[in-house]
């Protein structure tokens, strides 16, 4: 008898500036899924934000409203995770923390407030999920707050812009009449190429099509063809036929856009939502865009997968853009990037090499990476105590590919790469459960040591060996350039919580380095 594959119940929930939209999926043991069911509540997070930099009172009751019931679905549907994510209008509110008050009690959710970068990736992984790597792609997803713009090759963004112009944003701003003046559609559009000027100029006539992801490019597409009267058709649509829309709707009312066809939720933000979509195409020099129905909550659920049910051969975080988005930040940090790359290099090994000792896998290996990578950026602040300001740094910075969780971890870890080891005493060790409190010493052990064979930031050392001892511990052997005895010197003085973890002491042997 055949049997079954196991099928794990998932669900995913974007609070996005127009809507608030709900996806459950089963989960298959290859990485696969099949959306079982979606929803869509039309609260609108962005009214009033982009004006006065706060969410209404409304919405935010609004919102706990809609994710009780979308929390409750999810139970409905055996979900073994839900995982919800906020995107520009709540990033940007400075009452935000009232916002996941609120949804916490009602629902139980956690909300994670992503970045530009992030919600670029997520978006990529939703539409392009499983394309080759030598497939070029032009990306176009407009919200109600941020309009993302992403050259993509295979899966992943080669390059992003997150440009701070979305339907409900400019409205707000620009659009006080029905229907709209020709002064708010000059204001409109020099306010969008004002934006457009963000986006890397090498994109300038290299994609003749591009890719508009679900929303607001679905409705101006929807639009297009009724008016070309080929309503329900499909294929590309032409610049042409955007501008086209764009002049209709700029002579319409809102009674008219209804009977037009255009979804009651986009009535008052359509307009500006199509005129970003011409002046992306017009500064692109876009002849034509094809319409995809997938989006942000199919990347949020294709990464939800891979965390919860099988990762891809590459590692969760091997994703080209997730490195580069580490060293982007390390760079704006002004971090030592040579001895970054080589603690890196030096950690791994000495993780891989000590499997039996730690029992950690490819999730806890991805967040030393980050670590690693990032240990030193709290010099920025000043170097004396650039251990704590690395924490608050990292706890706040922008990692595309990491959760709130990862990313509090990943700045714990860091935190102790020097001085003290974790102490229950300590606020931020206070802060994580049992089983991360185990997590951050085991991968802080490591740090240290590989932090201190690069002591002199000189790379000195070109590999190492590291073994179980007898009745416990470590034998580390060093291969290193002549003149290291400093850096050998520095782990073995950093090695005590390494020795605590492996169940006994941490001896090292200097050997030379054949060179080069």
């Amino acid at each position: 008898m055949r049997r079954r594959a196991q099928v794990i119940p998932l669900a995913v929930v974007d609070l996005g500036s127009n809507a608030v939209r709900l996806q459950i999926a089963d989960a298959s043991g290859d990485g696969s899924f099949t959306v079982r069911a979606e929803d869509r509540a039309a609260v609108r997070l962005g009214s009033q934000v982009f004006r006065t930099g706060r969410l209404s009172s409304d919405s935010i009751a609004a919102c706990a409203t809609a994710l009780q019931r979308f929390e409750k679905l999810a139970q409905r549907a055996g979900a073994q995770r839900v995982r919800a994510v906020a995107t520009s209008a709540v990033r940007e509110a400075s009452n935000r923390a009232q916002l996941l008050r609120a949804v916490r009690a009602s629902s139980g959710l956690t909300v994670e407030v992503i970045s530009g970068a992030e919600e670029a990736r997520l978006v990529c992984l939703g539409v392009l999920q499983g394309a080759p790597t030598s497939e070029r792609t032009l990306l176009l997803d407009i919200g109600g707050g941020s309009t993302e713009v992403i050259s993509a090759r295979g899966e992943e963004p080669d390059s992003s812009a997150s440009l701070q112009i979305g339907s409900v944003r400019l409205t707000e701003f620009f659009v006080k009449n029905d229907p709209v003046t020709r002064r708010e559609a000059r204001l409109l559009e020099e306010a969008i190429q004002d934006a457009l000027a963000d986006i890397d100029p090498l994109l300038i006539g290299r994609h003749r099509r591009l890719i508009g992801a679900a929303g607001t490019t679905g409705a101006v597409a929807e639009l297009a063809r009724r008016l070309s009267g080929a309503p329900g058709g499909s294929g590309p649509v032409t610049h042409a036929q955007v501008e086209r829309v764009l002049e209709r709707l700029g002579d319409t009312t809102a009674k008219q856009r209804r009977k037009l066809g255009v979804d009651e939720s986009r009535i008052d933000v359509m307009y500006a939502g199509t005129a970003i979509l011409d002046g992306v195409m017009r500064r692109l020099r876009v002849e034509e865009m094809e319409v995809t129905a997938r989006g942000l909550r199919d990347g949020l659920m294709a990464d939800l997968v891979r965390r919860e049910v099988r990762a891809p051969p590459s590692g969760l975080h091997g994703e080209h853009v997730v490195l580069e988005g580490l060293r982007t930040f390390g760079r704006r940090c002004g971090y030592r990037e040579p001895h970054a790359e080589q603690v890196a290099q030096l950690s791994l090994a000495l993780f891989d090499q000590t499997r039996s000792v730690h029992r950690l896998g490819a999730e806890e290996r991805a967040l030393l990476h980050a670590a690693a990578m990032l240990h030193d950026v709290g010099s920025f602040v000043s170097y004396n105590r650039h251990h704590k300001h690395g924490y608050y740094l990292l706890y706040h910075a922008d990692l595309p590919g990491f959760t709130d969780r990862e990313r509090e971890l990943i700045a714990t870890v860091a935190r102790y790469h020097r001085r003290s080891v974790p102490k229950d005493r300590h606020e931020v060790f206070q802060v994580l459960t049992p089983e991360e409190r185990t997590v951050v010493r085991k991968l802080a052990a490591i740090l240290r040591v590989a932090d201190g064979l690069d002591r002199g930031h000189r790379r000195h050392v070109r590999r190492l060996e590291a073994t179980r001892g007898r009745g416990g511990g470590l034998r580390i052997d060093v291969w290193a350039e002549e003149g290291s005895e400093l850096e050998v010197w520095s782990a073995q003085q950093k090695s005590d919580l390494l020795a605590e973890v492996s169940g006994g002491p941490v001896r090292f042997r200097l050997h030379a380095a054949r060179k080069p």
